[in-house]
């Protein structure tokens, strides 16, 4: 149960994590969910992780490349120079995205992104959303998604926001064997597939770190402009 003064700074805080990203805080379209989610730069090729390097720990040091599913691998680029509270904030973040891509790309039998995110939450709700509207289309992914330009702009007691930018152009839906479907989605193609994520995070009693809430800002938003590479 989230004690009443957790809940207040945390609404606090992503209070002004919507000053801070205004049209982060607009509802996102229907077909976009909450994806864990433009520009002109050359699309990434569909299912190449080329120019990565890293093993697949996911200890949050160097750059991973972390497998969440067969045919499904998630490249997260980790900051440097962090202090011990916001490494362990951008680890939340990142580990519950590679989760929810996990239940994606294993047909929902690994639900451990629940673990990752505060179960009153309205994240909670947006999660379980997205993940079963893969299954109930009866779809999966197969590909690449980027994670860089962690940060973590607030803490404020025991209230975090962490910004990430999301690159989904090497992810593609497919059938539950794992075969491309014939039309992709506008949210895996430039410009809306690579985009800012903002994400309010609350710390329980046992320390742990999960989300609370999830924003995002599509281009042509400002902040989404800083994503292109």
């Amino acid at each position: 149960m989230t004690r009443p003064g957790l809940a207040t700074a945390a609404a606090t805080l992503l209070v002004s994590a919507c000053a801070l990203l205004t049209s982060a805080c607009a509802a996102p379209d229907a077909d976009h969910g909450f994806t864990p989610g433009g520009g002109a730069a050359a699309p990434a090729a569909a299912g190449a992780a080329t120019g990565v390097t890293g093993d697949e720990t996911g200890d949050g040091t160097g750059d991973d490349v972390i497998t969440a599913a067969p045919g499904l691998r998630i490249e997260i680029e980790w900051p440097q120079g962090l202090d011990p509270v916001r490494s362990a904030v951008v680890k939340a973040f990142a580990d519950d995205f590679t989760a929810q891509w996990r239940a994606v790309g294993t047909l929902g039998e690994d639900r451990s992104y629940t673990k990752g995110i505060d179960p009153e939450s309205s994240a909670y709700r947006d999660a379980d959303h997205w993940v079963h509207g893969f299954l109930k289309d009866r779809q999966s992914a197969r590909g690449v998604a980027k994670v860089y330009s962690l940060t973590v702009p607030a803490i404020m007691g025991r209230g975090a926001e962490a910004d990430a930018c999301v690159d989904l152009t090497g992810v593609r839906l497919t059938d539950q064997e794992g075969t491309p479907l014939a039309g992709q989605p506008a949210w895996l193609k430039r410009p809306r597939a690579v985009f800012l994520q903002t994400a309010g995070l609350r710390r329980g009693d046992d320390g742990a770190w999960r989300i609370a809430m999830y924003h995002h800002a599509d281009y042509p938003d400002e902040r989404a402009k800083e994503c292109l590479r």
